[in-house]
């Protein structure tokens, strides 16, 4: 079962990753289903015994927001890449304004392992965002290939 769900989570980030390979420009993803689609919204979940948090709650325009994934459970996890997160505006949620270009290569998250990011307050195209409410958004996969995402909330003050 364990090598099964390895290659189904390995063929979904080739997938991805071919994906992105084809697209000629860096846009932001807008996800908004029209009133046709009936897509399924993927909810952010708590699971017991893993942590993700922004080190702070309200970060200055010149700092990075760094945040934190521990794994306090007794259970492995997979993360789809290197840098499995996007960030996201409060106000309009459906639009990713950032998500990293990371390498798609399957890591694995053992019992008592930590994971750590930061982002540096600037979106896909590379300019500063405003001051705001935000959100980081991170991808995992448990054991049986079901994918979850966990959300830390965060602000961005001038000061």
């Amino acid at each position: 079962m364990r090598k099964k769900t390895l290659i189904y989570v390995l063929f979904l980030t080739i997938f991805i990753n071919v994906g992105f390979a084809m697209s000629e420009k860096k846009q932001n993803t807008d996800v908004k289903p029209s009133k046709n689609q009936n897509v399924e919204v993927k909810e952010t979940v708590n699971i017991p015994g893993l942590i993700f948090k922004t080190d702070k709650q309200v970060y200055s325009k010149v700092e990075q927001v760094c945040f934190t994934l521990e794994n306090q459970s007794q259970a492995e996890y997979i993360l789809p890449s290197s840098a499995p997160y996007a960030i996201f505006n409060k106000e309009k949620p459906e639009v990713a304004i950032y998500s990293p270009v990371s390498a798609q290569v399957i890591t694995p998250l053992k019992p008592k392992e930590v994971k750590k990011w930061c982002w540096d307050q600037k979106d896909i195209e590379g300019k500063e965002v405003s001051s705001g409410d935000y959100f980081v958004r991170l991808t995992i996969f448990d054991k049986s290939g079901k994918v979850n995402f966990l959300k830390a909330e965060f602000t961005i003050k001038l000061k």
